[in-house]
């Protein structure tokens, strides 16, 4: 089965983590990080096909982050996804024109949604 590298980055772990741990036993390569900067240095480290962005998290916003991959030429094809408890049509529309492949709200997600969602960024071989 080919690679399958998913980053979560959410500052709530008590989301973030469970969420890493359903991707990987759907077969994905899931790391997690609790920062928008944590976040630069593992996809400059070793980049992943997707990543899973929380909007809302201290020092370095979601959207911070996404700006910093779509301006780095090495990431700016990167699948990024904004996943978020924010429903605000505005920073929705924001999030997209920023760059973000979509925008998902965490708020009654179930997880067989998330995979078949995630599935999306990964061609069959």
């Amino acid at each position: 089965m080919p690679h399958r590298k998913v980053l979560i980055v959410d500052d709530n772990a008590d989301q973030g983590r469970p969420l890493a741990l359903i991707l990987k036993h759907s077969g994905y390569d899931a790391g997690f990080v609790t920062s928008g900067e944590a976040a630069i240095s593992r996809v400059q480290e070793d980049p992943p096909q997707l990543m899973i962005l929380d909007l809302m998290m201290p020092g370095m916003s979601g959207l911070d982050v996404l700006k910093l991959i779509r301006n780095d030429p090495r990431t700016r094809h990167m699948a990024v996804v904004i996943y978020s408890a924010v429903s605000d049509e505005k920073m929705i529309d924001l999030a997209r024109k920023q760059g973000a492949n979509d925008f998902w709200i965490k708020v009654g997600m179930r997880v067989d949604e998330i995979c078949h969602r995630v599935s999306s960024y990964f061609p069959m071989n």
